[in-house]
């Protein structure tokens, strides 16, 4: 079928010499460029369709799990939507054309000569595969993360803006984007706070990127403040780690961080999400264990497992680290909210 469709569009292009498209060029005229992207796309669609099935993960038990959850917290708190970057938003709620947008390089670069028809198979498959456990793996940190919030049963949430003297202030929420703050070359906050009727109080939620933490620790006050730096990593598709603070008010909101002036409140509890590999692998686990003494929280760290929880627990599990293995079943991740009781 790939071939089939391939043939298609080649034949297209060559049957419109107005279309050029070789090693330094690629010019597709107005007049047939809605015909060409249809071929196009049906390329791509024809090489994800080949390999669906054989995908190293389920994307749409994924999909299903995910729509759901997020409508319910868009709800939940009147939200017009929930962001996040368009590779990811694709996966989540289409996995199929999702999956589409990772092919749009390597069909040019077949269509320019740069590779054979043969290579571009073994790539592409190769490339889907990757990208399709990569979005897996974020896809389902989005899917946990929002029912971790929903199980708190928020009925009230707000956004953590700025003021003009860089104090943190509530705001209104109108949309949930991990990793979204106020512009701030030093100051990192919490991305929005919620009212959680569970526990009767104010939460602030800190969706902080894994390899951000470390920038939080600053070992020496830098000879000059920095200014062009921002703290907003909402368009950045990485791993994340939920920080939470308990007992926030309207009146003190926490700063995560002041990485100019050095300092660093911890949040009460961490949860970092960890696929079945890198639990079993003594150098992923040394990191974990790294960001959870960096963060110090009060309570512990949650260690929410893609995937099976083994029978047996590796070593480098430390004493305040809590494991579980939920899939798609947050009832499972009772434990963890437990912890905030």
């Amino acid at each position: 079928m790939v071939r089939k469709e391939y043939q298609i569009l080649s034949d297209f292009i060559k049957s419109h010499p107005q279309i050029v498209i070789n090693k330094s060029e690629i010019s597709i005229p107005s007049e047939v460029r809605e015909e060409f992207y249809r071929l196009f796309d049906d390329v791509r669609r024809a090489v994800v369709d080949e390999h669906f099935a054989n995908l190293p993960i389920d994307p749409v038990v994924l999909s299903e799990h995910y729509l759901r959850i997020e409508q319910e917290i868009v709800n939940r708190l009147g939200l017009e939507r929930i962001a996040m970057p368009v590779d990811l938003a694709s996966f989540l709620r289409n996995p199929r054309e999702g999956l589409t947008r990772v092919l749009y390089t390597k069909l040019f670069d077949l269509l320019q000569g740069k590779m054979e028809l043969a290579d571009f198979e073994q790539q592409a498959e190769q490339d889907l595969k990757s990208a399709a456990s990569d979005l897996y793996r974020l896809g389902y940190e989005m899917w946990a993360a929002l029912a971790l919030i929903n199980m708190l049963d928020p009925d009230q949430g707000f956004f953590v803006d700025l003021d003009a003297d860089y104090k943190p202030v509530l705001a209104e929420l109108k949309e949930i984007a991990f990793g979204r703050q106020a512009h701030h070359p030093t100051i990192r906050i919490p991305e929005f706070v919620i009212r959680s009727r569970r526990l009767d109080q104010y939460v602030a939620v800190k969706m902080a990127m894994t390899r951000e933490i470390s920038s939080f620790i600053v070992p020496y006050t830098p000879p000059v403040r920095p200014r062009k730096k921002t703290g907003d990593t909402s368009q950045a598709l990485d791993s994340r780690v939920m920080l939470l603070y308990l007992n926030v008010t309207p009146e003190d909101i926490p700063v995560v961080a002041e990485i100019y002036d050095r300092k660093l409140t911890c949040p009460d509890f961490m949860i970092e999400f960890i696929t079945e590999g890198e639990f079993n692998d003594p150098a992923s686990l040394s990191e974990v264990r790294g960001r959870l003494e960096m963060m110090n929280p009060k309570l512990g760290m949650g260690l929410l497992l893609i995937g099976t929880e083994p029978a047996e627990k590796p070593e480098g599990i430390a004493d305040n680290m809590h494991v579980v293995a939920a899939g798609f079943d947050s009832s499972r991740m009772e434990p963890l909210l437990e912890r905030l009781v």
